[in-house]
């Protein structure tokens, strides 16, 4: 869809559009598994933790809302009644207006997201906070929000998505892949394969100023490459490039080509000069260990080289660097034929 013009568009106050409040204090654990989704500070799957049954004649909260995490400023449309996480600092922040609908409710959701993405754990907003932020939006000649263009835009958006999905599925037609064979790969100590493993120094968000040129924002991040944002080049400490990324409390593993900074708990291995390839693929085959760590569950230096990955070897045991440079070779020239046929499609 063409980029949308938004030089007529209007300022508003996040308070003075919507009734801003908290949802009553509950703990999930409380609660037996039902159909009634639990909406907490989460910023995938719409909030939803988990489904619960409600007690008797509990009132829960009414759908056709947007709920904010302050967390991370993550913003979801509600379509239906939920039961909102309360009680606590992190509790979920929730927004009424009564011209909202599921597509217009999606678009401004989008908006605020985008405005309140600059909040963290350690710098987390509140109710007021969030109440006073700005968000911008298409106006009527009377100066109110243009609701009904919001809600057209979702809808026609929804229908582009819905092509470019079919077009995709025709393109998957032509990518045929092929099992990779295992039996002779060889068990490794990730201490044997990267033996440096660095802690950056630490930038926090207030600390670093947005820069669509600059360079990477690394978090704790299960996405984006864990990318926040790009920022402009502090004077201080910069990471190196073509290294591998993980989060101590979010142990996902990222390959980061360029210059880089991070937020807390991350670190990096030094990769000792692999090609970028070479790079990719044993990213991919670290991201098993990830799933043995959490919040409560830490990934640190001294665990990680304990650990042990299965990887292509030699006859005489060393690593096999040819078949990973040109696996990944292939993976990409299929994975950009395939990106032509789609382009072609749509």
């Amino acid at each position: 869809m063409k980029k949308i013009d938004t030089k007529d568009w209007k300022e508003f106050v996040i308070k003075d559009l919507f009734e801003v409040s908290r949802p009553t204090a509950r703990s999930q654990a409380n609660y037996d598994e039902g159909n009634v989704p639990f909406v907490a500070s989460g910023n995938y799957n719409n909030g939803v933790l988990k489904y619960l049954e409600p007690k008797k004649d509990e009132v829960l909260d009414q759908g056709n809302c947007i709920t904010v995490s302050p967390i991370d400023g993550s913003a979801f449309y509600q379509e239906v009644d939920f039961f909102g996480r309360g009680g606590a600092g992190s509790s979920i922040i929730i927004l009424r207006n009564e011209n909202l609908n599921l597509y217009n409710g999606m678009y401004i959701a989008t908006v605020i997201r985008a405005v309140c993405s600059k909040y963290v754990y350690n710098d987390m907003a509140n109710k007021d906070t969030i109440g006073s932020e700005k968000i911008r939006l298409p106006i009527d000649k009377e100066g109110n929000p243009n609701f009904s263009y919001m809600e057209s835009y979702m809808k026609n958006l929804g229908v582009a998505v819905s092509s470019s999905l079919n077009a995709l599925q025709s393109a998957k037609k032509n990518c045929k892949p092929r099992m990779v064979d295992m039996s002779k790969w060889k068990e490794y100590k990730i201490e044997d394969i990267f033996s440096n493993i660095q802690k950056p120094h630490v930038y926090h968000t207030k600390h670093v100023v947005e820069d669509s040129s600059g360079i990477p924002y690394v978090v704790r991040s299960k996405f984006n490459n864990g990318i926040k944002y790009y920022v402009k080049k502090p004077l201080g400490k910069i990471n190196p490039p073509n290294v591998i990324s993980f989060g101590a409390e979010n142990a996902t593993f990222f390959y980061q080509e360029m210059e880089w900074i991070s937020g807390r708990d991350m670190y990096y291995i030094d990769t000792q000069g692999l090609s970028k390839n070479i790079c990719l693929f044993l990213t991919a085959c670290l991201q098993p260990i990830a799933s043995k760590y959490s919040y409560n569950n830490g990934l640190f230096p001294k665990l990680l080289k304990e650990e042990k990955i299965k990887l292509p070897s030699l006859s005489n045991g060393d690593l096999d660097y040819d078949f990973m440079e040109n696996y990944m070779n292939n993976l990409i020239e299929s994975s950009e034929g395939m990106i032509r046929d789609l382009s072609l499609v749509v």
